[in-house]
């Protein structure tokens, strides 16, 4: 059984996704639709949607950094209001909107603006996460002189993840 660890430390990306209402660089995100969108827009189908890439954990200390896989962990995210997306202004925020209604499997919005909340996590924020760390071979990783075997990277598989 791999050690469970806890860690705190800053995002840095490996890459990134574009959360849908922004349109805004990230490596998590989390989209939900207002009850009030959904009855607005009426039909059925999802109403939340997150999506996620690995990315590195700069600890603060050590100097050092781990790889996370936090794309199947409980995210506890700060409260942040509700926001209000304009169609037809701009062409890229129209796409990216319907394409996450395609997602959702819901029909398009009804009416020109799209009642919903968007939280990401990005380059920069500062996250506290629990999960399974394990040690992989680290393909990139410079091996020293003498070294009798491969270098190693630290991996983490988060089981909850808390944006701070």
């Amino acid at each position: 059984m791999e050690p469970l660890v806890e860690l705190e430390g800053i995002v840095e990306p490996l890459g990134t996704l574009e959360a849908p209402f922004s349109g805004r660089p990230c490596v998590l995100y989390r989209v939900e639709l207002g009850l009030w969108q959904r009855l607005r827009d009426g039909g059925e189908g999802k109403s939340r949607e997150e999506a996620g890439v690995t990315f590195r954990l700069r600890l603060p200390l050590e100097q050092t950094a781990v790889v996370v896989d936090a794309t199947s962990a409980e995210l506890r995210w700060p409260r942040r209001g509700w926001r209000r997306v304009q169609l037809g202004r701009d062409r890229a925020t129209d796409a990216r909107v319907a394409r996450l209604y395609r997602r959702l499997a819901r029909t398009g919005p009804r009416r020109r603006v799209v009642v919903g909340r968007e939280q990401r996590l990005q380059a920069g924020d500062r996250v506290r996460l629990f999960g399974q760390a394990f040690s992989v071979p680290d393909a990139g990783g410079q091996e020293p002189p003498g070294y009798r075997e491969p270098p190693r990277c630290f991996w983490v598989s988060a089981t909850s993840l808390s944006v701070l």
